[in-house]
């Protein structure tokens, strides 16, 4: 089990280039005090245009020993001396996910898709059943798939499952490829049964 804080940006008109800089600065600033820190874009879907920073960490402890360092370093304060300046975005979060599986390839993954299940807390055990059947699938497809859950958040009636590719070539060929796969179909019928899908998106992966 890990854990995954998540800031979510909506640019303000025009302002995309300017907040991406400073969200590059600030994964530098994190990444140097114990953050396992990645940059993304939506490109497709839900919040096209949105810009996500996630930390990873293995405990709570770690998360909260990085935050706390991070947030006084000098670098950092800067940026936020400049968000507080000049306003270029919109600012959610943090919020905590709890990962509950995760299978990792070791290579380099480009491209990541989000599919947020609205499910009872009381249902995510069944949910789960289903997931040994669809890492075979994803496997067969040299797919990575991780499956996390709200920690401390507003919406904790969201399940997510997070496809990840090494880039929108193999996303688009795995995306084919399932099309017409029965095994991948009967999934998501009883996925269904059980939740509702509510949201999903595709976000490349910035640094």
């Amino acid at each position: 089990m890990s854990y995954t804080s998540v800031r979510e940006f909506t640019p303000y008109d025009g302002k995309d280039v300017v907040l991406e800089e400073r969200l590059k600065m600030a994964v530098a600033t994190m990444s140097k005090h114990g953050s396992n820190s990645m940059l993304f874009k939506v490109i497709i879907g839900d919040r096209a245009g949105d810009y996500e920073i996630y930390n990873w960490y293995e405990t709570v402890s770690a998360g909260v020993s990085s935050m706390t360092s991070y947030s006084n370093d000098p670098d950092m304060q800067a940026i936020q001396a400049m968000r507080a300046a000049d306003p270029i975005a919109e600012i959610r979060g943090p919020w905590v996910g709890r990962v509950i599986h995760n299978n990792t390839m070791g290579d380099a993954r480009m491209v990541s898709v989000h599919r947020d299940y609205a499910v009872a807390r009381s249902d995510v055990p069944k949910m789960m059943e289903l997931i040994p059947d669809l890492q075979k699938i994803t496997d067969s497809l040299n797919t990575e798939l991780a499956v996390g859950v709200p920690f401390i958040a507003e919406d904790h009636q969201m399940m997510r499952v997070v496809y990840r590719f090494k880039n929108l070539a193999h996303w688009g060929e795995s995306v084919d490829a399932i099309a017409n796969n029965s095994e991948f179909a009967s999934l998501v019928e009883k996925a269904n049964e059980i939740g509702v899908l509510a949201h999903s998106r595709v976000l490349a992966k910035l640094v």
